[in-house]
């Protein structure tokens, strides 16, 4: 067997570093080793025979063995903007020496709630969108053990020390007047950095715990631990538990409240892949699917291969996992968000060339910004099985998809969704993980999301414009309302700015985004060498599989996966209408699983 190693330490000169070792707040499990050292420094030894992906997501390119490998320092498009030009301190001051305005006023003043709702999108749309963020990008904050908002702090407006020192302290500072948060002990949220590399430069480079690639790491793991701890080691399947004659998640028993709320008996906190599984009913609904669609696989390519081993089955329903979930993103999904630019960006099933030089790691700009625009696409409540419950009610909470994973799937496909812009829920702003009967616990994800800009030195919005060949925006094109809270338009935050912006292309966001994610989702596509179109490698499909592969629809998944669906519409991220109307299961379009073999 040919196998080769390759490193690629002159690549890595710049992000050689010293990282700091703090524990996530949001890894709840901590049983994941964080990725202190950049990987792109390490050899890697690849078997350029193999059939099957890693886990990490090295060995993909075959000359670049760590692109998109998992704990990838994610890919800088400009410069950093940090205070002062120190590369660490985030941004404080604007361009005419002002104080940047509160992430909390810029949120409540600029995006506030709205009445508006997408023309015929539904609420699946908004939750591919976060299940797909979860497959690609991670990135884990630094830890702190006690309060970020300490009393002085809080009254007097001065900022936390960490804040300049390098700490991982970076709370945001709550208007008294503030419309929700509004006693002393709200007028602070906690916010801690994100936890970074130091390159040689001395400036502060974040980085992505997930694999780059589109590679359903949030259903397998991106370790092989990770992936050990999911498998039942029985005909290929993955571990389940079954409740009420259903199949669910196994439980994950070292969950905390962090990220999982037990409210009835009964109940208990999932387990997959990505730690993050249980943070919305739709979410957890979406990987109990694709749990149920992988051991279906399995069940149907038994007994056409019955020599096959426990881990061919294993990976062989993998694959096929994978690559449906590529073919919905692109062909479904990024066809809804991009409208036309989906084409131009070469995101349509059809003529694909594998190129090798391309490095699809994620970029700092799609991950802290472009990538987070779907949190304005969520409602303010959802109905499931006729009750209506408000969006701040079913954060961290599976009783609702253990109760009725048929009610909360068809909550999502009725339920219409927000438009993508500068309008947000409350139930996001207000409410986001709220604790149980303890109000005002929750957090505001539009500041949490400015002032992660901030952290990790995104430019702002016009410098965006300017890269991409946009003209700079003025507060009379992008609104009065951006003028009120800050004292320049040149201040004015990418991840607002863009939000605020006209759709275009006939997709649901504006030119930027437009622009950062079809660019990116470009390379993720033709710089992925086991890309389910791919025919010129030795893991691929046959041009008759892929054939197959590009036929099926969310829908078909829906149908076979979620007990009492019986009629759906065809496109699963639209409302039912006369151009979208029911129907029966049977009739909807299946690979035929005769034709997957090794």
């Amino acid at each position: 067997m040919l196998a080769f190693s390759v490193n690629r330490m002159f690549l890595s000169l710049l992000f050689l570093c010293v990282c700091w070792r703090h524990v996530s707040c949001y890894d709840e499990d901590h049983e994941e080793e964080r990725h202190g050292v950049d990987p792109s420094g390490r050899n890697v030894t690849c078997d350029p025979t193999s059939r099957y992906r890693s886990f990490d997501g090295s060995c993909n390119n075959l000359r670049h063995p760590t692109f998109g490998v998992a704990g990838s320092t994610f890919r800088r498009i400009l410069p950093p903007k940090y205070e002062n030009g120190d590369g660490r301190t985030p941004r404080l001051t604007g361009v005419t020496g002002a104080k940047l305005p509160s992430p909390r006023l810029v949120s409540v003043t600029v995006h506030g709630p709205g009445n508006d709702t997408a023309d015929d999108a539904n609420m699946m749309l908004t939750q591919w969108g976060q299940f797909l963020a979860h497959d690609l990008t991670r990135t884990l904050q630094a830890s702190f053990n006690g309060s970020c908002c300490s009393s002085d702090l809080v009254t007097s407006g001065v900022l936390h020390p960490d804040v300049v020192n390098g700490g991982p302290c970076f709370p945001i500072i709550v208007d008294r007047m503030d419309r929700h948060f509004d006693d002393v002990s709200t007028r602070c949220m906690e916010f801690q950095r994100s936890d970074h590399r130091t390159d040689l430069t001395n400036t502060r480079q974040q980085y992505n715990e997930a694999t780059s690639w589109i590679d359903a790491s949030h259903i397998y793991g991106h370790t092989e631990d990770r992936a050990r701890s999911l498998r039942s080691f029985n005909n290929g399947k993955l571990k389940v538990i079954t409740v009420n004659g259903e199949d669910f998640l196994p439980e994950n028993v070292e969950a905390t409240e962090k990220t999982c709320f037990k409210l009835q008996a009964g109940d208990y906190c999932f387990k997959a892949g990505d730690v993050r599984v249980n943070f919305y009913p739709g979410l957890s609904a979406l990987h109990t699917m694709f749990l149920r669609y992988h051991n279906k696989i399995c069940d149907r390519l038994k007994p056409i291969h019955g020599d096959w081993s426990d881990e061919i089955l294993y990976q062989e329903a993998r694959r096929l996992v994978i690559a449906v979930i590529q073919r919905i993103t692109y062909d479904e999904f990024m066809v809804q968000i991009l409208g036309q630019a989906a084409s131009k960006y070469g995101l349509l099933f059809g003529n694909y060339s594998y190129n090798s030089s391309i490095d699809p790691t994620l970029s700092n700009v799609f991950s802290t910004a472009a990538y987070r625009f779907g949190h304005s696409l969520v409602s303010d409540s959802l109905t499931i099985n006729g009750q209506v419950v408000e969006t701040g009610d079913v954060f961290t909470r599976p009783k609702f998809v253990l109760n009725s994973l048929k009610g909360v799937t068809e909550a999502f496909l009725r339920g219409r969704s927000h438009g993508a812009d500068r309008w947000f829920a409350k139930g996001m702003t207000d409410r986001m993980f709220e604790k149980p009967n303890k109000p005002k616990t929750g957090f505001d994800i539009v500041a949490r999301n400015i002032q992660r800009g901030r952290d990790h030195g995104i430019r702002p919005y016009n410098d965006w414009l300017e890269h991409f060949g946009f003209p700079r925006a003025t507060f009379e094109t992008i609104g009065q309302v951006y003028g009120r809270v800050y004292s320049s338009v040149d201040d004015v935050d990418l991840y607002g700015g863009a939000a605020g912006e006209t759709r275009a292309y006939q997709g649901r966001v504006g030119q930027l985004y437009s622009a950062i994610l079809g660019a990116q989702f470009r390379d993720l596509k033709f710089g992925d060498r086991f890309w389910f179109e791919n025919l010129d490698d030795v893991s691929s499909f046959t041009a008759d599989q892929v054939s197959q592969i590009a036929g099926l629809k969310l829908s078909r998944v829906i149908c076979d996966t979620v007990a009492g669906i019986t009629k759906i519409q065809l496109n699963a991220f639209q409302t039912v209408s006369p151009e979208n109307s029911l129907a029966d299961c049977s009739t909807l379009a299946d690979v035929d699983i005769e034709r997957f073999w090794v």
